[in-house]
């Protein structure tokens, strides 16, 4: 259990230990005990923590050592990797200080809005390159309307794994914009399965 990064997503989130117990129907004191490892975290409240922090699924088990990388990976063979992955400043980038002014030069440094970098190129007929920074506002994700740029999570709830699609909304389903046929399927936004959680406001290139 690394509660140093629980912690610290916590600070990112801006929620509380109060905040964390409420969401798994208990008292925050049993997120103290599973932050010292005196109780495990189960799958359910792994997805609690997730939803709450703003974070992929994946990461909550990792942190919480409920799964390695090889294990979320075996518990869902086949299902996709991820079109993003959230950047932190606390990442080995040497430019990094010049990623967090480019940022805030375009709306960043807000609580809700964090700095994604492209791993896919599930948007590269729209522009969106692999290695290329958007900044995103989880704020906007229930005000998004037709042409909006977004990013969703995409659940397995069978297996309890999710991955974080970038695509192009078009009410009520999410598109690619690839050349690549793979990505042409579409994703309906349910709500459940499909949920949006964030709106593209701003991307850059170094």
């Amino acid at each position: 259990m690394d509660s140093k990064w629980f912690k610290h997503k916590q600070k990112l989130a801006n929620v509380t230990s109060f905040d964390l117990g409420k969401a798994i129907g208990r008292d925050r004191t049993v997120v103290s005990r599973i932050y010292t490892g005196r109780q495990k975290m189960t799958l359910d409240q792994a997805k609690a923590f997730a939803e709450v922090l703003n974070v992929p699924l994946s990461e909550v088990l990792l942190n919480a050592g409920i799964a390695d990388k090889e294990t979320v990976q075996e518990l869902n063979p086949g299902f996709a990797e991820s079109d993003v992955a959230k950047w932190s400043a606390e990442s080995t980038d040497a430019n990094a200080h010049d990623i967090e002014s480019i940022a805030r030069a375009m709306g960043g440094g807000k609580n809700g809005v964090d700095v994604w970098r492209v791993k896919s190129r599930s948007m590269a007929l729209a522009g969106y390159l692999e290695g290329d920074y958007i900044l995103v506002d989880s704020n906007a994700r229930d005000t998004c309307k037709a042409g909006d740029n977004v990013l969703a999570q995409v659940y397995d709830w069978n297996v309890g794994a999710e991955t974080v699609i970038f695509r192009r909304y078009q009410p009520p389903v999410l598109v690619a914009a690839s050349a690549d046929p793979d990505e042409w399927g579409v994703h309906v936004v349910d709500h459940n399965a499909v949920v949006i959680i964030g709106k593209v406001i701003g991307s850059w290139r170094t």
